[in-house]
């Protein structure tokens, strides 16, 4: 509930229907480093490897965002598009593994789903995701900054 002009405003969820779209973080250095990888062959006329560098970053990068539909969390990377339904998902929650993932952030949230699967992604605003999440999952339960099976 939000005050706003003298009057109590309430926030609306949105309807369970309703697809929300939720920002990829992208951190500046990565994207740095991106960048200069793939244009540091222009400095050397390198035009064919400077091409496919950038055509396979662009591709398999970007856009990327999250959304979570009315039957999955669907994860857009480039023209990869993954949906995981919500009832294989078993936990979600901040990751500090370094494993290879498309998300161009450190500050990655690992989503875990059937018996031994998993992705690394990097929402902009985690507690909007979590909170999106949380409403959408009904079999997972918060257990301080994670979603987790409510029987485990």
């Amino acid at each position: 509930m939000t005050v706003g002009a003298g009057h109590a405003v309430a926030r609306l969820a949105p309807a369970l229907g309703a697809l929300m779209t939720h920002k990829a973080k992208i951190d500046w250095w990565i994207a740095t480093a991106l960048a200069l990888g793939v244009l540091a062959p222009l400095a050397g006329a390198k035009l064919w490897i400077t091409i496919p560098l950038f055509l396979a970053v662009g591709i398999c990068g970007y856009p990327q965002y999250y959304q979570t539909s009315e039957h999955g969390l669907i994860i857009r990377a480039g023209l990869i598009r993954r949906v995981i339904p919500y009832n294989a998902i078993t936990f979600v929650g901040p990751s500090g593994e370094g494993s290879f993932s498309f998300a161009f952030s450190l500050d990655r949230v690992a989503v875990r789903y059937g018996t031994n699967a998993g992705v690394l992604i990097a929402p902009a605003d985690y507690r909007a995701f979590l909170e999106d999440m949380a409403g959408r999952a009904k079999h997972l339960t918060r257990r301080g900054r994670d979603l987790v099976l409510a029987f485990a």
